[in-house]
């Protein structure tokens, strides 16, 4: 497995794993197929972009995607609405990387592709994005969690409302790595 740059060329591959990991059960099925499959090709062009810096992707070693992750440099700690333009919220002077996009591809090795990704975000956060800090939202992502409890991102007390679709709003949690602290220990 190694880290890749994303291209355009990509879409489709993000879409479908966007899909598989997401938008699999019911009434959600039904969305996607409806709408939000081109908003989602709307949002990753607009990230590829727009601000491909803080995107990268884990491949095999034929090529095939394994998981992505965009992050975009931020000054705040709030839950970004999942589709959005990168430059509503971006922040040149930012110290934060806020996780916009993360997918892994199901099977026995998504817990270490994740931990890869997550792990390729703190190199991405501090060398390309000057970030001394990592954001992340989470509603629903199990196994996003699991990696952010091992990996000691701290886990904010107060609940936040996430607008994780147009007008659907869940209950959330931000989680934040401080890159900086990690470096001095």
């Amino acid at each position: 497995m190694k880290i890749t740059e994303l291209k355009i060329q990509n879409t489709e591959e993000l879409l479908e794993l966007e899909e598989q990991m997401y938008w699999q059960s019911g009434d959600w099925n039904k969305l996607w197929q409806d709408e939000a499959k081109k908003k989602f090709r709307v949002f990753i062009k607009d990230y590829l972009t727009k601000f491909p810096q803080g995107c990268f992707g884990l491949v095999d070693d034929n090529g095939n995607l394994l998981g992505t992750m965009f992050l975009l440099k931020t000054s705040k700690s709030i839950p970004i609405p999942y589709l959005h333009n990168p430059f509503d919220y971006y922040d040149n002077n930012g110290d934060k990387a806020y996780v916009s996009f993360f997918v892994v591809r199901e099977g026995k090795d998504q817990l270490d592709i994740a931990q890869k990704l997550y792990d390729e975000a703190e190199k991405v956060a501090l060398l390309k994005l000057r970030c001394g800090n990592i954001v992340v939202t989470i509603y629903s992502s199990p196994l996003e969690e699991q990696i952010l409890i091992s990996n000691n991102y701290e886990k904010q007390p107060q609940k936040y409302e996430w607008e994780i679709y147009p007008s659907i709003n869940v209950e959330s949690w931000i989680y934040i790595n401080s890159l900086l602290m990690k470096q001095a220990l």
